[in-house]
């Protein structure tokens, strides 16, 4: 997450009203319970103790979606069971005390997953049902191109949530690091681009906006409409010092929808 933010059951049409917020700025939120759907991807240290690697969002009870690299980078480590978090503190709680709220599954990455990110998404197929969370609402099928047609995608504003690194920070004899401190928060973006399988979204402090930074990757950005905010697309990735643009893989496409809808289904 940057700082200065200006920031599923499936449908099977459109959303034509889209609520159009005024562009906000100031220095990033701390998302505390805002965004409870809003998850962390976890993987096991060498000592046991769990660390935060991505993050993602529940799509239906049983599914956590996230970024198909962050399942391939699981995998090269030889995990292919994990856990997933919703702790907004994540280790530690409001009162500093220690959180261990966590939920196993296994990772499903998308088969037609290719390095870097091309259909970037995957899931962790949860092993039992999140009862106490509303799942997320995803995007119908072409909802982006729909905003684009209608000649409002540009004013819309795009809000991204997740556990990733804020601005980079020089460390005395170390060098330039990307800090994490285990906290959920939100930000906001512009739009920049859209194509068949990404949107691009402008990140540029200078004109008031912000976004997603290292651990972000498979978290949600989310588009408010006049029946709620529905999730678009997941993180994958952006320009490396965080300052111009992220390049997120939209999820309102029948390929990935396709492949998703079966899991969504389980119980």
């Amino acid at each position: 997450m940057k700082r200065f933010i200006a920031l599923v059951a499936a449908t099977t049409t459109a959303l034509a009203a889209v609520a159009i917020a005024p562009a906000q700025t100031g220095d990033v939120l701390i998302d505390d319970d805002a965004h409870p759907n809003v998850g962390a991807f976890l993987l096991p240290r060498d000592d046991g103790s769990l660390r935060i690697i991505c993050s993602g969002s529940l799509a239906s009870p049983r599914v956590f979606l996230t970024a198909g690299h962050c399942a391939q980078a699981a995998y090269d480590r030889g995990f292919t069971r994990t856990y997933v978090t919703f702790d907004p503190y994540f280790g530690l709680n409001a009162d500093h005390k220690i959180v261990s709220t966590h939920y196993p599954g296994t990772i499903i990455n998308n088969p037609a997953y290719h390095v870097p990110y091309t259909n970037d998404t995957a899931i962790i197929l949860l092993d039992k049902p999140v009862r106490n969370i509303q799942p997320v609402t995803i995007a119908p099928v072409g909802f982006l191109d729909a905003l684009r047609d209608a000649g409002t995608i540009d004013e819309t504003v795009y809000t991204n949530v997740g556990y990733g690194s804020a601005e980079q920070v020089v460390v005395p004899g170390t060098g330039p690091t990307f800090a994490f401190d285990g906290i959920r928060k939100w930000t906001t973006s512009g739009f920049y681009s859209l194509d068949p399988a990404f949107i691009h979204l402008n990140q540029n402090l200078k004109q008031g906006y912000s976004g997603t930074g290292y651990g972000d990757s498979g978290g949600p950005t989310f588009v408010d409409t006049a029946n709620g905010p529905v999730q678009i697309s997941v993180v994958s990735t952006g320009d490396v010092a965080l300052y111009a643009t992220s390049v997120n893989t939209r999820i309102d496409t029948t390929e990935v929808q396709d492949w998703l809808g079966p899991y969504l289904e389980l119980r």
